[in-house]
């Protein structure tokens, strides 16, 4: 997890905002660990990626400096040494597929990642109606629900009301949504089937749950919020919705270009967070930009 040059507040400029840095941000030792083994296959020969390999413009940015391609086809496999599956990783059926056609693989995918796909395996080996309760267009939950036939994705309560009934569910997470907003749709699942058995493995990483508690308690003291990262991606989404539960207003942004320093007052109290793949020169740079503003 993040740590801000040791500062957790940053005094305003002559006519600039209070900036308050949350506790914990950006990446945690899992992803970082992550971006550390890619790095170090890139110096070994030319490696693609089976699909963008963490959902931030940061790291893709740094990944292509290295000579990494994302986003490779199978039928261009041959075209590298290693072929990496993604953080987010792949259904088990695929990687078995390719590990069939004899492709060079490099499995980078997320220890949570792993977790879930295993927990979720266990619940259908019970006999469980399979649920996993994320995104539907995000890829860590098509990766966990691929290797899982009859899998629903669960994101929002319309999900819920169209499933049809089972005696048992069986349901676990994406990794990086929100604590509370699993936690919701898994009372809605129970309070929509009374007369069924709803088993629910808590698959969200503790850094996702460290980084939301650190942005509250800032809340009690700041007047809005700003997050980095990729707008749309699960995390930042995560920490939206945070703030938006205490009704302050926040903004997602990857650059400090993406900032419109005009809307901030002088010192007006402002709350620095990250989601779970933003670069560290990515938080220090929107840093920079608002302490000086």
């Amino acid at each position: 997890m993040y740590d801000l040059a040791e500062k957790r507040f940053m005094p305003p400029a002559a006519h600039g905002p209070e900036l308050r840095i949350a506790t914990v941000l950006g990446m945690d030792e899992d992803a970082r660990a992550g971006v550390e083994r890619i790095t170090r296959l890139a110096n070994t020969g030319k490696i693609g990626v089976a699909g963008r390999f963490m959902p931030d413009d940061g790291v893709s940015a740094r990944l292509a400096a290295l000579g990494v391609v994302e986003n490779v086809d199978e039928a261009d496999f041959f075209q590298f040494r290693s072929v990496v599956i993604p953080y987010c990783g792949i259904s088990a059926k695929q990687r078995r597929d390719w590990e069939e056609a004899g492709h060079p693989l490099e499995d980078l995918t997320s220890p949570r990642v792993r977790r879930a796909q295993v927990a979720l395996g266990l619940l259908k080996m019970e006999g469980a109606q399979t649920l996993v309760i994320g995104r539907h267009e995000e890829a860590e939950s098509m990766a966990i629900a691929g290797g899982n036939s009859g899998t629903r994705i669960i994101e929002d309560t319309t999900d819920t009301s169209r499933l049809v009934f089972s005696p048992t569910f069986g349901a676990v997470c994406h990794t990086n949504l929100s604590p509370r907003k699993v936690s919701w749709l898994v009372q809605q699942l129970r309070l929509r089937w009374r007369d069924a058995r709803v088993t629910f493995l808590d698959t969200v990483s503790p850094a996702m749950m460290a980084r939301e508690e650190a942005l509250e308690r800032l809340l009690v003291v700041c007047d809005r919020v700003v997050i980095v990262g990729d707008a749309g991606e699960s995390s930042c989404q995560a920490l939206m919705e945070t703030a938006l539960r205490r009704s302050k207003p926040a903004v997602v942004v990857a650059r400090p270009d993406q900032l419109d320093l005009a809307d901030f007052r002088a010192n007006e109290k402002v709350a620095l967070t990250a989601g779970g793949f933003a670069t560290d020169e990515a938080i220090r740079a929107v840093a920079g930009a608002l302490g000086k503003k």
